[in-house]
């Protein structure tokens, strides 16, 4: 692990030169936050609140070091943070009616020796979940959408509204591919295991739709990209308001 830290590294500084060190850091700083949001649920801190909290904190870890530009930093934070919170919202009703929370028959041989009456809440525990691995995907779509809009702005200073906003979900459709590709590689990747099992052991598609690991996985995987959809949305929205103001404020100081 440390001769790929290593490695991850010398091609960070190889390809982005000192902002390798930022971006560096700014994964380090995200790992340690995680690792504290464990430490705090393990010790029967409110997941939720625990959750939030320290999700605003990765929200600015993961835009104010990757970019120099305050326009494309204010719009992806505002973005993020107001479909972090949607997200949010939107996934507390999808456990709560899915219940797909905790652990299921294919479990069972790592779990058996140890105890379960652990004081943990594993809805909210989900919830937490869901919202992290959304996270990632959201704040990425809002900083790509964000920085191109905007460099659109500047070297197109006359372009109208309807047109930007042409533009901006051009980019964002292009975000939009990348990301449900680099989301559901992700997916058969981290399940590839559990396909397997279905396979072998002759699961019916009924048992396999109403497996918990699976339609945890399914909803994480759909959350995400709505997610993205939505920021992409958002950030074109809030772009044309940023820059409505500006012309207004140009216009009344001249």
């Amino acid at each position: 692990m440390i001769v790929l830290t290593l490695c991850l590294l010398v091609a960070l500084l190889i390809v982005c030169g000192r902002r390798g060190w930022q971006i560096f850091s700014s994964l380090a700083g995200s790992f340690l936050v995680l690792l504290v949001l464990i430490m705090l649920i393990a010790d029967e801190f409110n997941p939720l609140i625990v959750t939030i909290l320290l999700a605003i904190g990765l929200v600015f870890l993961a835009i104010y070091p990757n970019t120099d530009n305050q326009q494309v930093k204010q719009t992806a934070t505002v973005t993020t943070l107001i479909m972090l919170g949607l997200v949010l919202l939107m996934t507390l009703i999808v456990v709560h009616f899915s219940f797909s929370q905790g652990f299921s028959i294919e479990d069972t041989d790592e779990i058996e020796q140890f105890i379960l009456t652990v004081s943990v809440s594993f809805p909210k525990i989900q919830v937490a979940v869901m919202v992290l691995s959304a996270l990632g995907a959201i704040a990425e779509a809002s900083i790509a959408v964000s920085s191109g809009v905007w460099e659109i702005v500047k070297y197109q200073p006359d372009i109208s509204e309807s047109n930007l906003w042409q533009a901006g979900l051009a980019i964002g459709q292009k975000i939009i591919a990348t990301s449900l590709n680099t989301l559901l590689f992700g997916f058969f990747g981290s399940y590839l295991t559990l396909g397997l099992w279905f396979i072998q052991l002759n699961y019916s598609w009924t048992k396999i739709f109403n497996n918990a690991i699976f339609v945890s996985a399914l909803l994480e995987l759909m959350i995400s990209f709505l997610g993205v959809v939505g920021a992409i949305y958002l950030a074109n929205y809030y772009i044309l308001r940023q820059r409505r103001k500006l012309l207004t404020k140009n216009g009344a100081d001249k």
